[in-house]
């Protein structure tokens, strides 16, 4: 008996001793296998060992069916008590996990094939794992994922433990900040964090404890005018540590004039209490939005989707970690049209409470020499839609060139500038007339008036301007015009007589025939290089002859020059629209110089549409990731061409 229990242990040591030193073992799974066309899912590659490896990223198979949205990594570090020759002792096991967040194409029996992963310099392969897409959306919870047969998963052992554990000290926490500050209401407004911004008029809190993670939405106002400021903040609260974040969605906000306050790329926690729960907040993204007519808007929602694993408070070890998928409430919006009764004539749509200046650098200034005249809105508002009012000019002074700029600043305040270059043609004093400007303001509902001080111009004279190119008002009469002296040369001494053979040349007849030869190859040179008598091509005519090269090189997935076309037609279609040259110019000039219609409507998505592809040009290739993609050029290359066609229909006679 003795020898059989020696036998038996000596085994139980050799078996320990292989897995504890076992090769790492490499799977994949999913966190659900039945979804909907419209749904997400997430592939999980897992790397797990007793020891440090080298691993390196997965080789992604060809997602025949799928688009990959999104990846992620994350790593974990656990210990388990296990019994050795020399007693309980510690053993290490570690977890490379890498996530793959999917959407499928189609509906049907599809197939995430075998991912390779490359462990020590050694290939491993995972298995194959169908999915089943329906046509309809699914709502199913993650399903757990497998361990390792034959191998130990400490993170699965503890996890009912370390959940338990959490879920009683957070009872607890709840029970002792309720006896502390009393019986707290459900349907309380908890302040938020000191933001500078008013205090909400909507706000969406958490209201289930057990939430592993919550999306608040804040609207400092409900009902508004048009063109009136909305400031939105949208926050994440969670209970737990959040491996991976996911923006999904962001709010589209239609019917919106968007200005980005603040848009965080990495979240920074702070703690609160809401209805005696202890959660941890931070910013996601906070808007200044402008409602473009009266009605009604919706502040869309904002979707998250994150992998979350809760906390254990004793010995350092992570629970198990689940992924959901949050959205943020919907808000609407009453947005009241702008008064009739007592609306200026020159009123242009500026809603706010706005200041106006006027400076020039210097009152007095040469002739003929540009002068630099500065007019300056700011204040509470969207100033990037105000427009220059009308100036009657003082005879001899010209303009000659405008242009703006206009930021808008995290307080909610915004300037916009404009330069105004005048010449002054003639000298004495001139006067810059006062410029008056109609607003609206929202909060007293009802039209004012900004005027600026008049500016006097000294005009003096300047020696380097051109003879004859200024005239002085202080006297009031013409000038003088200076004597012109002509200088002639003597008259040639003729004696030199023409020979026979030359008289052909004094023939009227023959110079005829030279000079309308001449005249008619000019006109044919003309015609090919100005094109007259053919019809002029329209933009939408050219944008197309364009579009036959960017398809030839997606047929050959040339993402280079599918960058560079597209981003060519961007400036053809700019320039054309803004009156201006076309790749001479910035895109941020382009866009500021469009119609202010054409702006509010299709800027931001221009602007999108044209950095997705002047990256796709000149950007790395390590640097483009899924950018080169067939199927994600495909999608781009279409979007672009949508809004292109929308700004060419607006502009474009019919």
């Amino acid at each position: 008996m003795t020898k059989t229990g020696n036998f038996l242990f000596f085994l139980s040591v050799l078996i320990f001793g292989f897995f504890a030193h076992a090769a790492p073992t490499v799977q994949a799974t999913v966190d659900r296998n039945e979804i909907g066309l419209t749904d997400t899912f997430t592939v999980t590659v897992s790397v797990v060992s007793t020891e440090d490896h080298d691993i390196a990223e997965p080789r992604i198979p060809d997602l025949d069916g799928f688009d990959l949205l999104n990846s992620s990594q994350s790593t974990a570090v656990a210990q388990k008590l296990v019994g050795t020759p020399q007693g309980m002792q510690f053993q290490t096991q570690r977890r490379k996990e890498f996530h793959y967040t999917m959407g499928p194409k189609r509906t049907g029996q599809l197939s995430v094939d075998a991912f390779e992963v490359v462990v020590d310099g050694k290939v491993h392969r995972t298995k194959p794992i169908l999915v089943t897409v329906s046509g309809q959306g699914s709502a199913g919870r993650p399903q757990k994922r497998p361990t390792q047969p034959g191998f130990d998963d400490p993170f699965e052992a503890m996890d009912q433990a370390d959940e338990e554990i959490f879920n009683q000290l957070l009872r607890q926490r709840q029970r002792l900040l309720q006896q502390q500050m009393g019986q707290v209401p459900d349907d309380m407004n908890w302040p938020s964090a000191n933001t500078g911004l008013p205090e909400a008029a909507f706000r969406s809190l958490p209201t289930n404890p057990n939430e592993a993670f919550f999306i608040s939405v804040e609207v400092d106002k409900t009902e508004v005018y048009e063109g009136e400021q909305v400031t939105v903040n949208w926050y994440i609260y969670t209970r737990g540590q959040m491996e991976t974040l996911d923006r999904l969605k962001f709010p589209s906000l239609k019917g919106f004039w968007k200005e980005i306050i603040e848009e965080v790329p990495s979240i920074q926690f702070t703690e609160e209490v809401v209805n005696g729960v202890a959660w941890k907040k931070a910013l996601l993204a906070s808007h200044a939005l402008f409602p473009i007519k009266p009605g009604r808007a919706v502040i869309d929602e904002y979707k998250i989707k994150s992998r979350v694993r809760t906390l254990a408070q004793f010995g350092g070890f992570y629970g198990k970690p689940y992924e959901y998928t949050k959205s943020s409430a919907r808000v609407d919006i009453k947005v009241k049209p702008l008064p009739t009764e007592g609306r200026p004539q020159d009123f242009t749509g500026a809603v706010g409470q706005f200041e106006v200046h006027s400076s020039v650098e210097n009152q007095t200034a040469p002739v003929n020499q540009p002068v630099s005249l500065k007019v300056r809105f700011e204040g509470a508002g969207n100033a990037k839609v105000i427009d220059l009012p009308a100036i009657a000019w003082p005879t001899g002074l010209e303009q000659y060139d405008t242009k703006s700029e206009s930021k808008f600043f995290k307080n909610g305040r915004s300037y916009k500038e404009f330069e105004v270059l005048v010449i002054p043609r003639q000298e004495g004093d001139m006067v810059i007339p006062a410029l008056s400007v109609s607003m609206f303001d929202p909060q007293s509902g009802k039209y004012y008036m900004r005027t600026t001080q008049p500016i006097t111009l000294k005009v003096v004279n300047n020696p380097n301007a051109p003879v004859g190119s200024s005239s002085r008002l202080a006297d009031g009469k013409t000038p003088t015009k200076p004597a012109v002296v002509e200088n002639k040369l003597p008259d040639p001494v003729m004696n030199w007589e023409p020979s026979t053979e030359a008289s052909v040349l004094y023939r009227p007849w023959l110079w005829a025939i030279i000079y309308g030869a001449m005249g008619l190859g000019l006109l044919v040179k003309a015609q090919r290089e100005f094109g007259w008598g053919r019809r002029r091509r329209t933009l939408k005519e050219l944008v197309h002859k364009r579009y036959k090269q960017v398809d030839s090189a997606l047929g050959k997935n040339d993402y280079r020059k599918v960058g560079v076309e597209m981003t060519n037609i961007f400036y053809l279609v700019l320039g054309e629209v803004a009156g201006e040259g076309g790749a001479s110019q910035e895109i941020e000039r382009l866009l500021g110089l469009m119609p202010p219609s054409l702006r509010r409507d299709h800027g931001d998505e221009i602007a999108k549409n044209f950095e997705i592809f002047q990256t796709m040009s000149f950007a790395p290739e390590e640097m483009l990731g899924s950018l080169k993609d067939p199927s994600t050029m495909k999608t781009n290359v279409e979007k672009a061409k949508k809004v292109i066609s929308s700004v060419i229909s607006a502009v474009e006679v019919k």
